[in-house]
């Protein structure tokens, strides 16, 4: 319950991720799941823009990490992949993250974004860098 309050926190506080509306659904000590409700203007012009299917996958990679590591250190994105597999035309999409490695500089996590039926849209993996709070 801890990483669900703290991952509530940070989603407040960043300006773009309420901006696309994505809604933290649970978490624990390395993973999260997240949602990102469906809206017309994420269109590119018939299936959901890519752009925003890596927006969610960066995001719950993140998320995983900082379950692990926040509010002693923040993270940067150093590396990401990315491969779509199938087009989404509507209804909302779901990230899954998950760290698969911490190290003592960089954390690699891995995300899978899936459609309303379950089916894997993307799969991705990120290398993190921890960064020190002031």
């Amino acid at each position: 319950m801890k990483e669900v309050n703290l991952l509530r926190e940070l989603i407040a506080t960043q300006p773009f991720l309420q901006r696309i509306g994505i809604e933290l659904v649970e978490a624990g000590p390395g993973w999260v799941k997240e949602r990102l409700p469906f809206r017309p203007e994420f269109l590119q012009p018939y299936v959901l823009h890519g752009g925003v299917i890596y927006t969610v996958a960066d995001t719950v990679a993140a998320h995983a990490a900082l379950t692990l590591i926040y509010p002693e250190e923040w993270i940067t994105t150093v590396e990401q992949k990315i491969n779509f597999l199938r087009p989404v035309g509507d209804g909302a999409i779901f990230g899954n993250g998950r760290v698969l490695q911490k190290g003592a500089r960089l954390i690699y996590s891995e995300a899978e974004i899936l459609n309303e039926a379950g089916k894997l849209v993307a799969k991705s993996t990120a290398t993190l860098m921890r960064i020190p709070q002031p």
